[in-house]
């Protein structure tokens, strides 16, 4: 493919930035961006010099186009994760690598459908969370009874990080919270009913507030070189861990 104008070039940066950003925010390692933004880039015959540096604060991306130099910089906000979003994406770059998809104002179209793209709805995210629950504190060495408790702290953990993500609670605020609550909650039923292991409860209702992804993708980051991006990712889940601990020091307290 080759680029026809400079407004053309504007377009396919501005494209390019756009994509990244929105992988990064819902949840892509950081070599897998900057490889999807080379890759598309790289498609276009007479773009040269490109140039991605990518971290979880924000994207660069430059390239020289009729020996002009072009440059997008946009702010990366993190928000919830969300790998199908994450493949729709890659799907559409794949598309515009091969081809298949060459007028860019109608991949404009297509990634604007993919970000509106609606998740799935409340109760199923709480009962997908309810179902896990059971394994977790029998895993955690809880008995059948403990397990059928956990479903009940698990429900309102999962409505809970559901509403504070929809009002844009603070992360480390939310996940001080979250671990909060269910310290609480799983006192409090420890009071009133017979729990032989309150502990494997409290880990049940943590499990959703645990940042696996951020700490796999810092792993990915360093074995492919990202050392800034590793140290970023990090000590964000460093961050989160601290949050989750007061939160479960506080709830102790108070139940």
């Amino acid at each position: 493919m080759l680029v026809k104008s400079k407004k053309e070039a504007k377009d396919v940066l501005n494209f390019s930035a756009k994509i990244a950003r929105l992988m990064m925010a819902y949840g892509a390692e950081v070599y897998r961006v900057e490889d999807t933004i080379y890759r598309i880039l790289g498609a276009y015959k007479n773009i040269e010099t490109v140039n991605v540096l990518i971290n979880y604060n924000f994207v660069i991306i430059t390239f020289i186009y009729c020996e002009s130099n072009m440059t997008a910089m946009r702010r990366v906000t993190l928000g919830d994760k969300n790998l199908e979003k994450i493949s729709l994406m890659n799907d559409l770059s794949r598309k515009i690598v091969s081809g298949e998809q060459t007028d860019i104002e109608q991949a404009f179209s297509k990634l604007e459908e993919i970000r509106n793209t609606k998740p799935y709805s409340d109760i199923t995210v709480v009962l997908a969370l309810m179902i896990s629950a059971p394994f977790f504190a029998v895993m955690f060495g809880g008995t059948f009874k403990d397990a059928i408790y956990s479903c009940t702290i698990m429900a309102i953990q999962g409505y809970f990080l559901i509403y504070a993500t929809r009002f844009k609670v603070m992360f480390y605020l939310s996940n001080f919270l979250g671990a909060f609550l269910a310290t609480v909650l799983t006192g409090w039923a420890d009071n009133f009913f017979d729990i032989q292991h309150p502990g494997s409860i409290i880990i049940v209702g943590l499990m959703p507030l645990v940042p696996g992804v951020q700490v796999t993708n810092s792993v990915r980051d360093f074995m492919a070189g990202d050392y800034m991006s590793g140290i970023v990712g990090v000590m964000s889940a460093t961050f989160i861990a601290s949050a989750i601990a007061l939160g479960v020091i506080f709830g102790f307290r108070l139940s």
